[in-house]
């Protein structure tokens, strides 16, 4: 599968400036991959510089019916690729195919019709009628207007969802974008990239894609003037640096931080059976990695052995596995910092008096990989 993959940066699809690459790994099987453009601050500066153009002095805020044209043609380009799609996104993410074939890419792909569809029959502008004020009558009316350029940092979790998440609306509403996806997961944002640059009638900077290596890059963009809105999801930690980058020019911020969803199962419960298929499904969906999972669950303290035997039993029937076999459930986790971090979760919560009831060890039958 190697290849590399270009910055895409003003219409144009292009290495970093300086020349520089960094590589891509397997998460299931710890090869390497490829390569990705490895942007620095002239890359970014450029990137902002396109989008801002596009948004200032371009067709594409104001011109609603060529917007949809054009996301209708991202939307048959990436049903198109959707196989494309699908193999990438289990290489460098070690998603398996069936979360690809829903949650990972498929399900993604919906977004595009949907923010049409809104955008399309949007009240963008709302008249409030007239009255008096101030001796004279007042016409009033407000409009709906494109916030201006948008910056959108994304994880490597489930990136297509996230990446289209995030530029769909906007580019629906007539913002300009610049995509900084994660590190771990550069190809899913770049193939987009480049999926824009060949199959569509998007016009030079309204879509720019720019990854580096370093995960501190994204201040590039928080702490520029011209970006009008930053679009972050990550940790909290991280939050904190963008708001605090962005209060610098007061640039509006949407953020999604990290968190760690709760399943409550009541003392009333039937059976234990769907709650231990909701949690088998949390770990097994993104094996774990994802803020809205139900990897943490609250049981009744008179039911709580019944709870466990339910949980553990169904957790036995998800083993990690080879993500590119359809039978496969679960995959890896991202990376070796990821997979050890989980371990000294576990090992911790062993040293303050947990027992392990199901796993809690890397498996034996998989040599290579960040498995857990």
């Amino acid at each position: 599968m190697w290849h590399e993959e270009q910055l895409f940066i003003g219409g144009e699809l292009r290495d970093a400036r300086n020349g520089s690459t960094f590589e891509n790994i397997n998460p299931a099987t710890e090869e390497l991959l490829g390569v990705s453009a490895d942007a620095n601050g002239e890359d970014f500066d450029n990137a902002i510089a396109a989008a801002r153009s596009a948004f200032d002095a371009g067709q594409w805020s104001t011109d609603l019916d060529f917007r949809l044209h054009c996301l209708d043609q991202l939307h048959q380009a990436l049903v198109n690729h959707v196989e494309e799609l699908t193999e990438i996104t289990i290489a460098e993410v070690g998603a398996t195919r069936m979360a690809c074939s829903t949650i990972q890419v498929v399900e993604p792909l919906k977004f595009l019709p949907f923010y049409m569809d809104l955008a399309r029959n949007y009240d963008w502008r709302t008249d409030l009628g007239a009255a008096e004020t101030l001796g004279g009558e007042c016409v009033r009316w407000y409009e709906k207007e494109p916030v201006g350029v948008l910056a959108a940092i994304t994880p490597w979790n489930v990136p297509n969802q996230i990446n289209l998440a995030k530029i769909v609306p906007a580019l629906a509403a007539g913002c300009t974008v610049i995509l900084k996806p994660a590190p771990d997961t550069p190809w899913t944002g770049l193939a987009l990239g480049r999926i824009i640059a060949e199959h569509t009638d998007i016009p030079d900077g309204v879509v720019n894609v720019v990854t580096a290596s370093d995960p501190a890059s994204g201040a590039y963009l928080t702490g520029d003037p011209r970006v009008d809105m930053i679009s972050f999801t990550g940790s909290t930690a991280t939050g904190k640096k963008v708001m605090e980058a962005a209060s610098a020019n007061v640039t509006k911020v949407f953020l999604e931080l990290g968190g760690k969803s709760a399943l409550i199962a009541l003392d009333d419960v039937d059976d234990f059976g769907m709650v231990a298929a909701t949690a088998a499904f949390g770990m097994a969906t993104v094996s774990g990695q994802g803020c809205a999972l139900s990897t943490r669950i609250l049981l009744p303290e008179s039911r709580y052995e019944e709870g466990i035997e339910a949980i553990a039993s169904m957790m036995a029937t998800v083993p990690p596995g080879d993500p590119t076999d359809a039978a496969t459930m679960m995959g890896p986790l991202i990376n070796a910092r990821q997979r050890d971090r989980v371990e000294s979760y576990v090992q911790s919560a062993i040293d303050d008096g947990a027992r392990i009831v199901c796993g809690g060890a890397r498996p034996d039958h998989l040599e290579k990989g960040f498995y857990y």
